[in-house]
Protein backbone atom coordinates (compact mmCIF):
# COMPACT_ATOMS: atom_id res chain seq x y z
CA UNK A 1 0.00 0.00 0.00
CA UNK A 2 1.51 3.48 -1.28
CA UNK A 3 0.67 6.76 0.66
CA UNK A 4 -2.48 7.29 -1.95
CA UNK A 5 -4.09 3.93 -0.42
CA UNK A 6 -3.33 5.31 3.14
CA UNK A 7 -4.52 7.93 2.94
CA UNK A 8 -8.27 6.87 1.46
CA UNK A 9 -8.13 4.06 4.18
CA UNK A 10 -7.72 6.93 6.62
CA UNK A 11 -10.58 8.74 5.19
CA UNK A 12 -13.12 5.64 4.94
CA UNK A 13 -12.38 4.70 8.91
CA UNK A 14 -13.07 8.44 9.58
CA UNK A 15 -16.10 8.00 7.63
CA UNK A 16 -17.03 4.84 9.48
CA UNK A 17 -16.25 6.23 12.84
CA UNK A 18 -17.62 9.50 12.28
CA UNK A 19 -20.96 8.31 11.26
CA UNK A 20 -20.92 6.07 14.00
CA UNK A 21 -20.53 8.40 16.72
CA UNK A 22 -23.26 10.95 14.72
CA UNK A 23 -25.75 8.04 15.15
CA UNK A 24 -24.83 7.56 18.57
CA UNK A 25 -25.50 10.81 19.28
CA UNK A 26 -28.86 11.02 17.84
CA UNK A 27 -29.49 7.30 19.35
CA UNK A 28 -29.04 9.44 22.78
CA UNK A 29 -31.80 11.78 22.42
CA UNK A 30 -34.27 8.72 21.33
CA UNK A 31 -35.58 6.90 24.55
CA UNK A 32 -34.05 3.23 23.19
CA UNK A 33 -30.11 3.21 23.77
CA UNK A 34 -29.29 -0.26 23.14
CA UNK A 35 -26.55 -2.14 22.17
CA UNK A 36 -27.82 -3.54 18.67
CA UNK A 37 -29.14 -0.89 17.40
CA UNK A 38 -24.81 0.71 17.44
CA UNK A 39 -24.34 -2.65 16.23
CA UNK A 40 -26.14 -2.95 13.44
CA UNK A 41 -25.65 0.25 12.31
CA UNK A 42 -21.67 -0.60 12.62
CA UNK A 43 -22.26 -3.21 10.28
CA UNK A 44 -24.54 -1.62 7.42
CA UNK A 45 -21.89 1.46 7.36
CA UNK A 46 -19.00 -1.62 6.95
CA UNK A 47 -21.26 -2.97 4.54
CA UNK A 48 -22.17 -0.40 2.79
CA UNK A 49 -18.48 0.72 1.85
CA UNK A 50 -17.92 -2.59 0.95
CA UNK A 51 -21.12 -3.20 -1.69
CA UNK A 52 -20.54 0.07 -3.34
CA UNK A 53 -16.85 -0.53 -4.02
CA UNK A 54 -17.69 -3.81 -5.40
CA UNK A 55 -20.31 -2.56 -7.21
CA UNK A 56 -18.35 0.11 -8.93
CA UNK A 57 -15.70 -1.82 -9.72
CA UNK A 58 -18.14 -4.65 -11.66
CA UNK A 59 -19.64 -1.65 -13.56
CA UNK A 60 -16.17 0.00 -13.97
CA UNK A 61 -15.03 -3.90 -15.54
CA UNK A 62 -18.51 -4.60 -17.18
CA UNK A 63 -19.34 -1.53 -18.91
CA UNK A 64 -16.65 0.95 -19.14
CA UNK A 65 -14.08 -1.62 -20.29
CA UNK A 66 -16.10 -4.08 -22.20
CA UNK A 67 -18.61 -2.42 -23.57
CA UNK A 68 -17.01 0.61 -24.30
CA UNK A 69 -13.89 -0.89 -25.12
CA UNK A 70 -11.56 1.54 -23.52
CA UNK A 71 -8.40 1.44 -21.11
CA UNK A 72 -8.11 2.39 -17.66
CA UNK A 73 -4.69 3.81 -16.35
CA UNK A 74 -4.11 2.94 -13.17
CA UNK A 75 -2.89 6.69 -12.21
CA UNK A 76 -3.27 8.78 -9.26
CA UNK A 77 -5.71 10.50 -10.65
CA UNK A 78 -8.23 7.29 -11.40
CA UNK A 79 -7.14 6.41 -8.38
CA UNK A 80 -8.58 9.73 -6.96
CA UNK A 81 -11.61 9.60 -8.67
CA UNK A 82 -12.55 5.62 -8.11
CA UNK A 83 -12.30 6.93 -4.53
CA UNK A 84 -13.70 9.74 -4.13
CA UNK A 85 -16.89 8.34 -5.67
CA UNK A 86 -16.68 5.16 -3.67
CA UNK A 87 -16.19 7.96 -0.45
CA UNK A 88 -19.50 10.10 -1.45
CA UNK A 89 -21.68 7.75 -2.27
CA UNK A 90 -21.23 5.49 0.76
CA UNK A 91 -21.13 8.64 3.55
CA UNK A 92 -24.55 9.48 1.34
CA UNK A 93 -26.03 6.11 1.75
CA UNK A 94 -24.85 6.06 5.98
CA UNK A 95 -26.70 9.23 6.12
CA UNK A 96 -29.87 8.28 4.78
CA UNK A 97 -29.87 5.12 6.44
CA UNK A 98 -29.31 6.84 10.12
CA UNK A 99 -32.21 9.04 9.48
CA UNK A 100 -34.33 6.17 8.40
CA UNK A 101 -32.90 3.68 11.15
CA UNK A 102 -33.67 6.62 13.96
CA UNK A 103 -37.02 6.74 12.23
CA UNK A 104 -38.15 3.04 12.70
CA UNK A 105 -36.71 2.72 16.48
CA UNK A 106 -39.01 5.87 17.32
CA UNK A 107 -41.79 4.76 16.02
CA UNK A 108 -41.21 1.41 17.13
CA UNK A 109 -40.95 2.58 20.40
CA UNK A 110 -44.18 4.91 19.88
CA UNK A 111 -46.47 2.06 18.94
CA UNK A 112 -45.77 0.12 21.91
CA UNK A 113 -46.88 2.84 24.51
CA UNK A 114 -50.91 3.21 25.97
CA UNK A 115 -52.27 6.32 25.26
CA UNK A 116 -54.31 7.15 28.20
CA UNK A 117 -57.22 9.95 27.43
CA UNK A 118 -59.64 11.56 30.12
CA UNK A 119 -58.97 12.55 32.87
CA UNK A 120 -57.27 11.07 35.82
Amino acid sequence: MDELGFIFLVILITIIVGSNILFYIKLKKTPEKRFKYILTFFIFSLLSIAFIGILYFIFESSIVIDYFETEINDTYADRILKCFIIIILSSITNYYFSKFYLKRISKTKKENEIELIGEE
